[in-house]
C-alpha cells in the first residue's frame, strides 16, 4: 500500500475517531494533514499527540471547540 491521502477531516461520532484514523493511516502520505473536528475523545488525542505514532499535533486556539491539527511525519 502506498500513501495517497494528503488531507483528512475526522468528524462525526467521537468514539470512532481513533478507529477511522487507524483505518486510513496506511494511505496517509508523509506530510498529510489530519484535522480532528471537536476532537475531545481521549484515546484519539493520546494517540495523535504521541510522537511515537508518527504525528506532530497541536490543539488549535479556537475558543474551546477542541479542534486538533496534526501532520503525519513518516
Amino acid at each position: 500500500m502506498g500513501g495517497t491521502v494528503d488531507l483528512i477531516l475526522v468528524d462525526g461520532a467521537f468514539s470512532l475517531y481513533l478507529s477511522v484514523l487507524k483505518t486510513i493511516e496506511p494511505w496517509l502520505k508523509p506530510g498529510a494533514v489530519v484535522l480532528g473536528e471537536n476532537a475531545f475523545e481521549p484515546s484519539y488525542l493520546a494517540y495523535i499527540r504521541n510522537p511515537a505514532n508518527g504525528y506532530m499535533s497541536l490543539a488549535l486556539p479556537d475558543e474551546g471547540r477542541g479542534n486538533e491539527f496534526s501532520v503525519k511525519l513518516s
